[in-house]
Parts: C-alpha cells; structure tokens; sequence
C-alpha cells in the first residue's frame, strides 16, 4: 500500500567527536605486530579487544551527595577455528595479561616490559557532580541513584587497530514499586525536560482497563520506538533468523507492516544511547536500513551472520570485555510523516494512548509481544479522559505490524525510559526515536 507520507531515512546531522584510542598509539601497534605472527597455524588469531570503563555513582546519604568511583579494564582474545571460535578474557591490560591472554594457543608470546600511558584518561565533565547533587537534591524524600558511564575500546586485529568510542552516558534511578529510571546520553539537550518527566509524580486516580479487551492504542512521546525495537529490531537479528526462530526470517523484501514506513539502525546518532564510532569487531559505523516504504530490507549481523547472510556486518556488540560480540541493534530511527498527532488522537473514538513504557519484550518462537504501560491515558471521543495505571499489553507480532496505521505523526521523539536492552542476560545501551504511531488493536492483559 503506498504512502505518499512516507520519508527516506538519510543521514542525520549529530554525529560523534572523533574515536580516542583507550592506549597508546605506539603501544597498539606492537600489539598489531604481536597479532600478525599468530595467524599462521590452527587455530588463528581472530582478534584482540582491550576495554577500559569508567563508572561513578552517587546517591543521597544523611542529606548530602555521596559519590562512588569505579575503573576498570580487560581484555579478550578471539581464536578461529575451522567451524568455531573461542574466547579468553581476563581482568587488566598489563603487558603480562596481555602475553597469557596471546599465547593460550600458541607459541609464547613476549612483549615490552613497560606499557606507555595512555594519552587521554577517561575523565567526568567537571559539572557532572554538581549536576549529580542538584539531581539528588530534586529527588530528595525518594531513593534515587545517579550513575555516568563512560568506556573507550579498541579492536586489535592483525592488520589494524581500531579505537571503538561511545557517548559517556548519565542514567538517573528511582526505588520504588515498580522502579523507573532514565538513560540518556550526557549532554543531550533534552535531558532536563526528561528529569523533570521522571521525578514527576503519578496522578493520584488512575483507571485500568480490563483484562481481554482489544482496543486502539496510540503509541505517543516515543513509545512507538520501543514497540518496533521489539517487533522489528530484535527480530531481525541476525542470530534469530539464521536458527529459524524469528518469525521474519522468510520475509526478506517482503512487506512486513501495512504502513509504507521507513526503519533504520544507526549507530551514527550521537544523541542517542546505542552510538558508537565502529563496532566491537572494528567495523566502522554506518546506518542501515531494515525497512523501507514498509518491506524487510536489512539484517542486524555481526561478522559471523554477515559471512552466513551475505548480508553487511558492523552490528557485533560487546557487554563487556568478558563477553562475545553478539548482532545487537544500536539506535532504531523510524521516519516521520506528515500527519500532526493531535490529528491521530481525534481519530480514536475509544482506546488508550501511551506516552510512557516501564518495559516491553518479545518471544521470537510464538511471536508475541508483551508492553508494560507506566503513563498514559484513556481516549473517549479522541479527548483523554482518565489517567492509565500501570498494566500490561499484548499482541502477535505479525499481527501488529499488520495493524498500523497507514497514517504517521510528524513528531519524531527520543524515548528516554528503556535505554538498557537485556537480550539472553546481557545488558546493551540501545536508543530510539519514532513519531507517533496507532496501532488499530492491542489486547489488555
């Protein structure tokens, strides 16, 4: 079904500074060298990763800000074999780490005695702490944690090194049942508002509609970034659909969404939680598109499903030093239409709008979704009428995509609630932007 309202994704204009290697130059390329002389015998060098992290935590004790910091580094070393790969990390970089790491499996490895220092150390902004009091000092008579998280990588292959950078990150917690937080990169320019959203407390009467209802629900303020991060990005990693579990795996360039809609994976948003400068195997960033006009065009692949797909790679991500890179989605970038949401909302005679998602998962084998609302409302005659309480939706994937509206809001907005995406146990950044979208029938569970 065309759609005149549809817009080709292009290449956004926040882009990140320049990648600072997380060592010394010179000190990289000896490992490069060392790299070189392991690719001759069985099993081959893959690659070396070397990780260093910054985090600082502070909360309110006795009234006052009390601040935590934490550093850390490691590395892991990648050996090919003929049909498999293995991985060896360890805690620490230090030239006799890195030797035991190089010479698991082969001969014995020796490097300089000395590492240089780095050139630039993994600092805070000299504001972060203030900005870390004045927050506490908002949230003062609730629990409230304030991390920043910061990290800086480099892949050493036998060719090359590359440095990986990511946006140092703020994420803001509140205790409380259920518990909410904020991720967002630092300096995002919306921040404040998004604090502001945060510390804000729930509307005293709230409604929940009934279980088993199926009803309209507009998905405002971002949301819908999240619900097509389920149905589309998770589903198209490239894991899922070489072992036939994502019900997407047959419909390459095939339409997958009644809507001529436009979705991309793009690495190169600065602003948003998932950037990065290349990849955790080296590959340099650059947006892909999944969608287009509403047909499945792209895979999310690390080199491994890239090499099986034949598809592009530079989706392999890492949770840490410890970990393998798995294809994992970085920022899901839906483009808007033309249509004002107030619009869409005078449209839905009876249903919910949801401007705010405490959570949402997808079971590949049965296809269903599940949306845990925290904020929003129940519309009556395209008005809102009542504030939602917490509960939960649901719906077949397919059947959801196949159940948009064709008509799409010209509101693309960051969604700032589910920044961390945890994927088999492991914990990703990963952000979002999408205008408002209405899905004619979701279930109430």
């Amino acid at each position: 079904m065309p759609n005149s309202q549809a817009t080709r994704y292009h290449v956004p204009m926040t882009l990140l500074p320049a990648a600072e290697p997380p060592f010394d130059p010179a000190w990289l390329d000896t490992l490069a060298g060392a790299c070189r002389s392991l690719t001759a015998a069985t099993p081959r060098l893959q690659d070396l990763y070397l990780e260093r992290r910054l985090e600082l935590k502070a909360c309110d004790i006795a009234g006052s800000c009390h601040a935590e910091e934490s550093r850390s580094e490691g590395a892991a070393v990648r050996w090919r074999y003929p049909s498999r790969s293995t991985l060896h990390a360890r805690t620490g970089c230090s030239p006799p780490a890195l030797e035991d790491l190089l010479s698991r499996h082969a001969r014995r490895t020796v490097l300089p005695r000395v590492r240089p220092a780095a050139p630039v150390e993994i600092d805070p902004p000299p504001e972060w702490r203030d900005w870390a009091a004045s927050t506490l000092a908002r949230a003062r008579g609730r629990h409230c944690t304030v991390r920043y998280l910061a990290r800086r990588a480099a892949v050493v292959s036998p060719d090359r090194w590359t440095a990986v950078s990511s946006p140092p990150l703020v994420r803001v917690e509140l205790a409380g049942e259920p518990p909410v937080a904020l991720l967002a990169v630092w300096g995002q320019p919306r921040l404040e508002p998004w604090l502001s959203e945060l510390l804000a407390p729930a509307p005293a009467r709230r409604w929940r509609p009934d279980p088993g209802l199926e009803l309209p629900v507009l998905m405002g303020s971002g949301t819908a970034g999240v619900l097509l991060h389920e149905l589309i990005g998770h589903l198209v990693e490239s894991d899922l659909v070489l072992s036939g579990d994502s019900p997407l795996a047959a419909l390459s360039g095939a339409a997958v969404s009644a809507v001529a809609i436009d979705l991309a994976d793009d690495p190169c948003r600065g602003d948003l939680p998932g950037a990065f400068s290349c990849d955790d195997e080296g590959v340099a960033a650059v947006p892909l598109p999944l969608v287009r006009a509403g047909r499945l065009v792209g895979w999310l692949c690390d080199g491994d499903g890239a090499r099986r797909l034949g598809a592009p790679d530079g989706r392999g991500r890492r949770a840490s030093w410890a970990r393998p890179p798995v294809p994992r989605l970085s920022n899901l970038v839906v483009a808007p239409g033309t249509t004002d949401p107030d619009d869409l909302q005078r449209g839905v005679r009876e249903g919910l709008l949801v401007t705010r998602l405490g959570g949402a998962t997808v079971d590949p084998l049965s296809g269903r979704i599940v949306l845990r609302v925290e904020r929003g409302w129940e519309l009556r005659q395209g008005r809102r009428r009542r504030p939602l309480e917490p509960f939960e939706l649901t719906g077949g994937a397919l059947d959801v995509l196949a159940h948009i509206e064709p008509v799409v809001g010209s509101d693309p907005t960051p969604d700032w609630r589910l920044g961390w995406c945890v994927k088999d146990g492991v914990p990703l950044p990963t952000g979002s932007e999408a205008p408002t979208l209405l899905v004619h029938r979701l279930e109430v569970l």
